[in-house]
């Protein structure tokens, strides 16, 4: 009988100590005051870090609200999506939470123009006795990213397109050069993709010692950089050509200019190469290799065809057991960077490794480097692949360059206007793991010391990722401004999450 006293006299005792804790708090389980938020931090594995509500965070994001009267939470939305409350991180003066990916549905929470305009940007807090507490905080998507861009060398006011994901609500363009210091912007963009694909900005004037760099979209869901290997003028080893008399052509050689290049040879249905400069009559009622239509890039001063306008391509049979066919007899056309290696030219591009700043040396990693060119097709493109090699010893040293296989809606009724090509140097199979001066050694001496050609680039009319070979009339390829060029990508400063 004492026992079941005492226990009765403790149970009140301690009923009484909470009813007092609760009435010396203010609090009321059925009238909590009303809602107010005060701060807002971000938790992560490593820190806490305060947050400006106007700059906000990412979706998934854990974040801490600070205030008053919290106790009450009974929901949490934002953007429209249920956040999920832990009763143990939740107190009279915080809470701590996930900001939701996905909704009850598991259909992703809506950012930006997505999201309808009353739950956009908002914390909305319910809670007992007490009207719905709507908190503006910026909730953006996923970090944006930059994949490509579409002409690294545009003419001032043309329009570029540039390639990524979550790239919604750009609101402008900034270049930055090697010391990363910004020299442009523009506002003017367009064409923004539903679905933060790619959008499209005007090139504006750049300094006229600008020698290229890395652009940075600010979108709404933050900032987003491309590699550095936009604007490099300067790093072009060939934009001018010329030929040997043995080829049919007068000879232009000329030894000082690092921009000019020895024509060694063309092959296959096409004997040489025309360029715009030399041979103007073939160019003169090909009006499609200067196309008008349209604000986009149009062509280089002066440009090569390939093959000859108006040659039949015919369907090539496929050698090496399947693969694609190696050079030789296969390809309808060639066009040697700069001279052989017997010839004992100087090798253009090895003259062409600085930009203002060392962009990259012998000891640069592959990795950290590209290729890239001008070239605009006008005729539809379903079949074959450009080649290009730097060393003229079959396919172990040659990347193939096919993008309407990804792509066919693009190629599919002829490009419209001048594109860049990039090919990342890990992409030729020998180069992998290597440095830019195993590049420089292979293509200077050739492979165990035989004969190289430094550099090629080809279209080949074969089967390529699977798709049929077909005989085509009116394929032309032009091309120009050929360079080796820094690929690395600046890291931004991000939250971590």
């Amino acid at each position: 009988m004492k026992k079941i006293l005492t226990f009765i006299l403790v149970l009140v005792s301690a009923t009484v100590f909470f009813s007092c804790e609760k009435h010396d708090d203010g609090i009321d389980d059925t009238n909590y005051g009303p809602i107010k938020v005060t701060k807002v931090f971000q938790h992560n594995v490593t820190a806490v870090k305060e947050l400006d509500p106007a700059e906000g965070a990412r979706l998934g994001t854990m974040i801490r609200l600070e205030g008053e009267n919290f106790l009450g939470i009974k929901k949490i939305v934002c953007n429209g999506s249920s956040a999920y409350i832990n009763p143990n991180l939740l107190t009279s003066t915080s809470v701590i939470f996930r900001i939701p990916s996905r909704n009850t549905d598991n259909s992703e929470t809506p950012t930006g123009e997505d999201c309808e305009e009353a739950l956009r940007d908002k914390i909305i807090i319910s809670s007992t006795g007490n009207d719905d507490y709507a908190y503006s905080f910026h909730i953006m998507g996923t970090a944006p990213s930059i994949e490509a861009i579409s002409h690294c060398i545009p003419n001032e006011g043309s329009w570029v397109t540039v390639k990524g994901s979550s790239l919604k609500g750009v609101s402008k363009v900034v270049f930055y050069n090697d010391l990363d210091e910004a020299v442009a912007e523009t506002e003017g963009i367009r064409n923004e993709d539903a679905k933060g694909k790619n959008f499209q900005f005007q090139t504006p004037a750049f300094p006229a010692d600008y020698e290229g760099g890395y652009i940075i979209a600010e979108t709404s869901n933050g900032k987003a950089a491309s590699p550095n290997y936009f604007y490099r003028v300067k790093n072009i080893f060939l934009s001018k050509f010329y030929s040997e008399e043995a080829d049919g052509y007068a000879q232009k050689y000329n030894p000082n200019s690092t921009h000019d290049s020895y024509y060694a040879w063309g092959s296959g249905t096409t004997g040489n190469l025309p360029d715009s400069e030399t041979y103007p009559d073939i160019f003169a009622n090909n009006t499609d290799a200067f196309p008008v239509a349209g604000d986009g890039p149009k062509n280089p001063e002066i440009f090569r065809a390939m093959p000859v306008p108006g040659t039949k391509i015919p369907v090539i049979a496929l050698a090496d057991n399947g693969k694609h066919s190696a050079d030789g007899g296969a390809c309808i056309s060639r066009a040697c960077f700069n001279s052989d290696a017997c010839s004992g030219r100087a090798l253009g591009f090895a003259q062409n490794m600085a930009s203002g700043v060392e962009l990259f040396n012998s000891a640069t990693s592959i990795d950290k480097l590209c290729f890239q060119f001008e070239y605009f097709i006008p005729s539809k493109w379903d079949s074959g692949r450009i080649a290009v090699t730097f060393v003229d010893a079959g396919i172990e040293w040659m990347a193939n360059y096919h993008p309407w296989t990804s792509d066919p809606d693009h190629f599919k009724n002829g490009m419209t206007e001048w594109e860049t090509a990039t090919i990342p140097l890990n992409q030729f199979p020998n180069f992998v793991g290597q440095t830019y001066g195993f590049i420089l050694k292979n293509t200077i001496a050739g492979v165990n010391g035989d004969y190289a050609c430094q550099g090629m680039i080809a279209f080949y009319n074969d089967e390529c990722d699977g798709k049929a070979a077909r005989e085509m009339t009116d394929f032309v390829m032009y091309w120009n401004n050929l360079r080796v060029v820094p690929m690395v990508t600046p890291e931004l400063e991000e939250d971590e999450e």
